[in-house]
């Protein structure tokens, strides 16, 4: 805890600037902080806020008046670091205090639709990865314009794309899209104004084999079965909560069936000896408005689905949300959803090494400190180490 520069308690670590669009131009600082917050999410849009006292608040209520919601941006530094940074969406003038809430950059891509047909069917532009497919994208709806016709039928309005108007959103120069051998492929075609850019990467996160996350203003796209880094060994000295040895046999399967719209339908697996023939069934990713898969395309996401289930499944794992102590040796930097953290439990009865992924990073710092929480999740093997079935003739 610190005293602010009007008198009040403040946080010590935690820096935030409201700047103009594209996060070049700082509009002004925002001191005497009583509360930050911000996270980072696999698979979601991150979000950020910051709490001033009303004792600071109107100190500085020139700089609070400059805030524009959907034009002006957060950005925090914690430190020296440049950490977080988004579009702001929402400013709360409460009684004792002011609230600033954004989210990040990949809001602006809730903010854009697909404006022409994607086609990767057969009949369009063919098959291609997930990754590839929505770097297409991104790059092609940010930076040009189209039109639409008024209600007069008659009058042409254009939108702007957001890269090309002043000042441009800054995104599309931090976007990096990891490709590696053996990615998720599709075949979607999607009309116009179906969904928004946004929309249609969650589409594929939640069910078309790719993670997203963002970190500052970088948007990271890659297959889910692979990871963007890795940190060292961590145990239970790591953590502040206790790590935790659970055999899931409510996720165990010996057989697993991809099964599509049309009733087709792959498989993968044998019948174990000693558990027995125990089955699931998947249905197919989402693919919008494509033809249908061909069979070597259902095996291949029944394997993909069948991996890690025989024999029982054995997780250990952190408690959602467990405090973790940062070293030399684990930064901030190292703490990215989607980068691998080999995880080992030796105070249980049951001793396992366990490869986990990071999901969730929230980092909150009031006037009695700051905490740093994670969520973890199991990792696959990654798609190079996966037998695919032979493709049809």
């Amino acid at each position: 805890m610190a005293k602010g520069l009007y008198g009040g308690e403040c946080i010590e670590l935690h820096h935030a600037f409201i700047t103009d669009r594209g996060g070049k131009r700082r509009v002004g600082e925002l001191v005497d902080l009583s509360q930050v917050r911000w996270d980072r999410r696999r698979d979601e849009v991150s979000e950020a806020s910051l709490l001033i006292s009303a004792s600071a608040c109107s100190r500085q209520a020139r700089t609070l008046e400059q805030i524009e919601p959907k034009r002006s941006e957060l950005v925090i530094y914690r430190g020296d670091e440049r950490v977080w940074e988004g579009p702001i969406g929402r400013v709360g003038w409460h009684q004792n205090y002011v609230e600033v809430a954004a989210r990040d950059v990949l809001d602006y891509a809730f903010g854009r639709p697909l404006t022409k047909d994607w086609d990767n069917s057969i009949e369009g532009d063919g098959p291609i990865e997930v990754t590839t497919r929505m770097q297409n994208i991104f790059n092609y709806e940010l930076t040009n314009p189209f039109d639409y016709l008024a209600s007069d039928d008659t009058t042409v309005i254009t939108v702007p794309a957001w890269e090309d108007i002043d000042p441009p959103i800054n995104v599309l120069p931090f976007l990096v899209v990891h490709h590696e051998p053996n990615e998720a492929r599709t075949s979607a075609w999607t009309q116009p104004f179906q969904m928004s850019v946004g929309e249609h990467l969650d589409n594929y996160a939640r069910t078309g084999g790719i993670d997203y996350t963002v970190v500052g203003r970088a948007i990271h796209i890659w297959d889910v079965s692979r990871y963007i880094g890795k940190t060292r060994m961590l145990t239970e000295a790591d953590f502040f909560g206790e790590v935790i040895v659970t055999a899931y046999g409510a996720d165990f399967a010996a057989v697993a069936f991809t099964v599509a719209d049309d009733g087709s339908y792959g498989g993968a697996g044998e019948s174990n000896g000693y558990y027995g023939p125990w089955t699931k069934i998947f249905t197919v990713y989402d693919e919008e408005n494509s033809d249908s898969p061909t069979q070597a395309e259902l095996n291949s996401q029944a394997l993909r689905n069948l991996y890690g289930r025989s024999p029982v499944p054995i997780e250990v794992r952190v408690p959602d949300n467990s405090g973790i102590r940062l070293s030399p040796g684990l930064t901030i930097d190292h703490l990215v959803p989607g980068t691998q953290i080999p995880l080992l439990a030796t105070l249980n009865s049951r001793n396992v090494a366990q490869m986990q992924k990071l999901h969730l990073l929230t980092v909150t710092e009031t006037t009695e400190g700051e905490t740093i929480q994670v969520t973890l999740v199991p990792a696959t093997r990654p798609d190079s180490d996966v037998v695919e079935p032979e493709p049809e003739e």
